[in-house]
This record gives structure tokens, C-alpha cells and sequence, in this order.
């Protein structure tokens, strides 16, 4: 059986999508015969896979070629799946960025198809002994979607987290070619149940189709120790960018250094931003804005290994995460099964990952004095603090341990293959 995974990046280190798929891909190495990682975008370093891997690059010289642009463009047109969005959102007529939106995703969906087929028949490939298996739930999967009308006995899962599932993200709230897409997935996965259940209340009719696939990250083998000297230590971990509200949390770190002017407090973020100078400029507002008695530093991100490693070798005392929206986290699963205590917006698949077992759930919405609370739960309640650590570990082994998750996943694709039945 062939696996053909088509990614936003991965192999290639342009973004963090490593983070979320080395492990996965290990798993899917040593179950299938053939791995085939089909990347929209080959920039950056190209990073090692296990040996039956193969990866195709022209899929991206593909989508980036002056003449596939053009062509993409003008297959919208010939598209009743356009004119079908147009019937039921009439306002994209009068709201430019969403018709854009329409344009690249049918126009990426169509490439895809066209691509898809070529090498389809390039290869020669037998499509009854293949599995296609889309990392986003975007306009490949649509893409792949459209190549069952030459190719009826194509199986079709996909994954969807945050980006590409909560539509809430977009003003207005609106995702292209949506049903569409639904109508052509053997399978979605959400990688939550809130986002199972939120794809059962937005499009009822597909709701056979739907499941949750929990990520998950291995056995880091060790517990991360708490401070033992007096400082409350604070580490939050993602890209830099407004849904993540970093400087939502840094103003709550400042509410509590000042309130409580002798606890020190220390805050680390892991993370970049895709804009130059942001990180920076974070660092700037943190110096500007917190007393004497706290400090923030924000050293980017560099591999999943060196997170982990600060993990192993130095104190944590909580972990925060502000989302205004999230899938889960992979930043949070790395947390709790190395026994960090949590804190997290109720929102999304936060809810899952943070309860009332492993930390404290705060409104989706936090002011700054909210999360000032929160903090002083950590340092003044140290045995509450310490079941907590207990319960992060524990959450970890039963929901987020990636040998588990994945052997199960690839069951399921197995037999989604194998029975030719949707699940």
C-alpha cells in the first residue's frame, strides 16, 4: 500500500510544520510500503526522512510557474464550484479579500487536480492501492478531491486543525469551497473533539465523515523539575502572531509583577513571527513594560530537540497559552507530558488539553488582571500546584502519546483503504 501525504512545506524546514509531522512520519514510514511527501512549498533546508520516504519537488515548480498561474486563474471561470459559492454568499461579490480568497482556492484546487493526474499517469500508479492523505484540510484536498471523477476509486482523508477548519478566524467568517470540499473527503480528521463538534454543527449533512485524530508527541523520558529558588517561572511556545495574543500575555505577566513587587517572575517564548522585526519588538515592549522584579526573553525557535532539551535541563513552573482560537497545540502536548502545569483560553481544543486535572482554563477572552490571578494560583498554592504537575503527565499518557495516536490513525487509514468505505 502507498501512502501519498501532500504538506504545506515539510521536509523542508520554511516553516515549523517538522513540529507537527517528524514523529508522524516515522510511524507511517514503518507501516506502508511507499511513502511519497508531496510539499506545496520546497524552500529552505530540506531536512532528512527515513529511507523509504520519497519526496517530490515538482508539484511546487508546478503551482509557481507562470503558465499554471494563468491557467489556474482561468479555470475559476470554467468552475461551477465558483458560481456555486457566488449563489450562496452573494456578499463575496462586494468583499474583495474573500473573493480573493475564492480565487486562490479554487484556482490551487485545480492545479492540484491537473498535477495529480499527470502523475497519476506518469507513473502508472494503481490509485486502488494508494491512500491520499492531506496534512491541512485546504485546496489540495480539494484538489485530490476533484481527480475522483477519472479516478472513482480514489480514498481521500485529510487532517484539519485551526487555520484551516475554525472559520471564525476569517471577517468575515467564511472558508471557499467548503461542502465541496466535505462532499469529496472519504475522511476528516479533527485534531480535537471541539473541532469535531464544531464541524458537526456548521455542516451537519457530513457528519459521518468526521472524526477526531488526536496528535501527539513521544515519551520525552524525564519530568521537568520546579524552581526551588523563590522564582516563578513562566514559559509560553508558538509563532508570533495576533491570534496567539503574546502581548496579551506579557500584559498579564506585568499586572502581576506589580501587584506582587518581591515575587520575581522570569518568562520565556519560544517562537518567531513570518514578519521581520516582531520578535524584536516584543522583546523591546517587554523591557519598556515589566517592573524591576520580572523579566521576558524571547530567544525564537530553533528544533523541537533544543525545546525539549531546555525542558529536561531547567526549571518550568507553568505553561501559558492566550489563543483567541486553537486546534491542540502541539507546544501544549511537548508541555504536559514533560508534567508542566497548565494554563489556557477556553478555547478550541485547549479545552481538552488543559482541565481541571493539569491546570486552569481561562476565559476565551482574559484580561490582563485575569491572568495576573492565575499566576499567583501557581505561587501561592504550592501542593495544588504540584497535583497539577501529576495530572499533565498523567493526561499526557492517556490522550497525547504519539506511539499510541498514530498506530491507531494508521489502522484507520488501513481500513479506509481496504474496505473502500468512508468511516
Amino acid at each position: 500500500m502507498i501512502l501519498v501525504l501532500f504538506t504545506a512545506s515539510y521536509p523542508f524546514d520554511v516553516a515549523t510544520e517538522q513540529t507537527f509531522l517528524k514523529d508522524e512520519i516515522e510511524h507511517l514510514a514503518e507501516s506502508f510500503e511507499r511513502v511519497v511527501l508531496v510539499p506545496r512549498k520546497c524552500n529552505g533546508k530540506k531536512l532528512p526522512v527515513p529511507h523509504n520516504v520519497e519526496v517530490l519537488e515538482d508539484y511546487f515548480s508546478f503551482l509557481n510557474s507562470s503558465a499554471s498561474r494563468f491557467s489556474g486563474a482561468m479555470s475559476v471561470f470554467a468552475s461551477p464550484l465558483f458560481y456555486q459559492d457566488l449563489f450562496t454568499h452573494p456578499w463575496l461579490l462586494f468583499h474583495a479579500p474573500s473573493l480573493g480568497r475564492l480565487f486562490a482556492f479554487l484556482g490551487g484546487a485545480h492545479l492540484t487536480r491537473q498535477w495529480l493526474e499527470h502523475w497519476l499517469d506518469k507513473d502508472h500508479l494503481d490509485v486502488s492501492q494508494c491512500i491520499f492523505y492531506t496534512y491541512w484540510f485546504d485546496q489540495g484536498a480539494m484538489g485530490i478531491g476533484l481527480a475522483k471523477r477519472l479516478h472513482p476509486d480514489l480514498r481521500l482523508v485529510s487532517r484539519t486543525h485551526g487555520y484551516d477548519l475554525y472559520e471564525e478566524r476569517y471577517s468575515p467568517p467564511y472558508w471557499p469551497g467548503r461542502p465541496a470540499s466535505l462532499g469529496v473527503v472519504d475522511a476528516l480528521f479533527a485534531d480535537s473533539d471541539a473541532g469535531v463538534d464544531y464541524l458537526k454543527r456548521r455542516y451537519p449533512a457530513f457528519s459521518s465523515r468526521y472524526e477526531a485524530g488526536f496528535l501527539g508527541v513521544r515519551d520525552p523520558g524525564f519530568i521537568t523539575a520546579p524552581s526551588s529558588d523563590g522564582v516563578l517561572r513562566i514559559v509560553s511556545c508558538s509563532i508570533i502572531r495576533p491570534v496567539k495574543r503574546v502581548d496579551l500575555l506579557l500584559e498579564g505577566i506585568a499586572n502581576a509583577a506589580r501587584q506582587r513587587p518581591d515575587q520575581k517572575i522570569e518568562w520565556l517564548h519560544f517562537g518567531n513571527s513570518e514578519s521581520e522585526g516582531v520578535r524584536e519588538n516584543m522583546q523591546k515592549s517587554a523591557d519598556e513594560l515589566l517592573p524591576a522584579n520580572a523579566r521576558a526573553f524571547f530567544p525564537g525557535y530553533s528544533t523541537q530537540q533544543a525545546l525539549m532539551d531546555y525542558y529536561r535541563s531547567n526549571p518550568v513552573d507553568v505553561f501559558f497559552n492566550v489563543s483567541v482560537s486553537e486546534g491542540t497545540p502541539v507546544s501544549s502536548m511537548e508541555a504536559i507530558s514533560c508534567g508542566i502545569p497548565m494554563v489556557a483560553t477556553g478555547v478550541g481544543g485547549n479545552c481538552e488539553i488543559v482541565t481541571d486535572r493539569n491546570g486552569l482554563l481561562l476565559s476565551p477572552n482574559p484580561s490582563p488582571e485575569e491572568i495576573a490571578e492565575a499566576i499567583f494560583k501557581f505561587v501561592d498554592a504550592p501542593e495544588w500546584t504540584a497535583s497539577k504537575r501529576k495530572g499533565s503527565r498523567a493526561l499526557w499518557h492517556e490522550k497525547y502519546n504519539a506511539d499510541e495516536n498514530f498506530r491507531a490513525f494508521i489502522r484507520k487509514l488501513k481500513a479506509i483503504r481496504e474496505t473502500g468505505k468512508t468511516l
